[in-house]
């Protein structure tokens, strides 16, 4: 597989997070391999591994660029939990990355509810960090 793709699957597969917007997966990723990788260049070589990734846009339609900010989420199950990751944590995290599987790409709806869920997880994972501190 690509070295790029190898090293953002590998993030996503590290990160507390279980999907990432494409800028963030960029950042970890360009500060790794490559300082002049770009975003559409990124997006590109993902795309070709749809057996490893799904790229999620929640905003599409005519009003918006393909430029806009898409989340990437990996397929593949992680081998272990993020350091540190709690029970509830891991459980929200692989719930939210499950069902981004079965998202319809096709139904903005879809891509929308998932949306919505995604960001709710990173609200709950700040809350759960703020209790546990």
């Amino acid at each position: 597989m690509d070295p790029i793709a190898s090293c953002a699957e590998r993030t996503l597969r590290q990160s507390e997070h279980p999907a990432l917007k494409l800028s963030e997966l960029l950042e970890s990723v360009s500060e790794i391999l490559d300082r002049s990788l770009d975003a559409g260049r990124l997006r590109a070589i993902l795309e070709t591994h749809p057996d490893r990734f799904r790229i999620l846009e929640p905003w599409r339609g005519p009003w918006r660029s393909r430029s806009g900010e898409a989340w990437v989420v990996t397929v593949t199950e992680p081998e272990r939990p993020p350091d540190g990751a709690g029970p509830a944590a891991v459980k929200l995290r692989e719930s939210v990355r499950w069902l981004a599987r079965g998202v319809d790409l096709g139904s903005p709806a879809e891509v929308s509810r998932w949306y919505a869920i995604a960001v709710s997880e990173r609200e709950v994972r700040t809350a759960l960090a703020r209790r546990a501190a």
